[in-house]
């Protein structure tokens, strides 16, 4: 295989091979075929297609496959097809669609609610944005335990359950469970009650928003970098606190979470226990 046929294969073996989604590798699938692909008239539309042409990547992301065009308006680009006429090329790719699907089968079918997750499963930064159907990846630096889109109206919550005793005093998050079914958790440092983010968070329901809760015990996991998926969650507007953070001048918002499914037991208890 030639460096372009190679870059190819890595981008679907990395990006969807643990077939967490179904769409893209029916996209693939027809592509293969010849076929144009009639995207989806919703919000995944972009993202999908952002997917396939190298617009969903942000920072340096954007270079590692800056040359897996797949998709050109609605037809395969000119690069793909001539990849495919690879045999050899061609059936590797349609092995990995085969092996993907399996997955999705096994393990990434029952999706949560109207959700592309599944309950339990691992996600990484990537993942989450990209079955949010962002339209744009985020780099998990941007996000900082927690971001809102617009777009999608969704807010992925992060949460570092074990925190590392040298961090900064202004990042230093007393996030718990108090129980299987509800959390706290506290806001960036510098937010106040009245700070848009707070405010999306309290009166998320009235506003359209579907808060999503992403837990890892700590940041050891050096390669996958996964977080659980606990469903949605809501917040105790009641019960809200805004205070000083020890040994800084910023303030922050403590706000307890009511989670819409409480956490299955063995995960609860691999989460909190030393």
């Amino acid at each position: 295989m030639n460096e372009l046929e190679e870059s190819f294969i890595k981008f679907i073996c990395t990006k969807l091979a643990n077939g967490k989604r179904k769409i893209e590798l029916e996209i693939l699938n027809d592509l293969i075929d010849d076929k144009d692909y009639i995207f989806p008239n919703d919000i995944s539309q972009t993202n999908v297609f952002n997917i396939f042409t190298n617009k969903f990547p942000t920072g340096s992301g954007k270079n590692t496959f800056k040359d897996c065009i797949f998709i050109e308006d609605t037809k395969i680009s000119k690069t793909f097809k001539t990849c495919l006429e690879n045999d050899e090329f061609k059936s590797m790719v349609k092995e990995i669609i085969e092996y993907a699907l399996d997955q999705y089968n096994k393990h990434f079918k029952n999706t949560y609610k109207d959700t592309n997750f599944v309950l339990y499963q691992k996600y990484t930064y990537e993942d989450a944005c990209r079955l949010l159907n962002w339209q744009h990846n985020e780099v998990p630096l941007n996000i900082g335990g927690y971001k809102y889109d617009q777009t999608t109206k969704t807010f992925p919550v992060f949460i570092n359950y074990d925190k590392a005793n040298d961090i900064q005093d202004t990042i230093k998050y007393e996030d718990h469970f108090i129980n299987e079914s509800q959390l706290i958790a506290i806001s960036k440092s510098g937010r106040t009650t009245s700070s848009d983010d707070v405010q999306n968070f309290l009166y998320a329901k009235d506003r359209g928003i579907e808060v999503h809760l992403f837990v890892r015990k700590n940041k050891d996991d050096k390669t996958s970098k996964e977080f659980y998926y606990l469903g949605n969650m809501q917040a105790e507007i009641e019960k809200t606190k805004q205070f000083m953070m020890p040994n800084t001048q910023k303030t922050a918002v403590e706000i307890l979470w009511q989670l819409d499914t409480p956490v299955r037991e063995d995960i609860y208890r691999y989460i909190v226990e030393e």
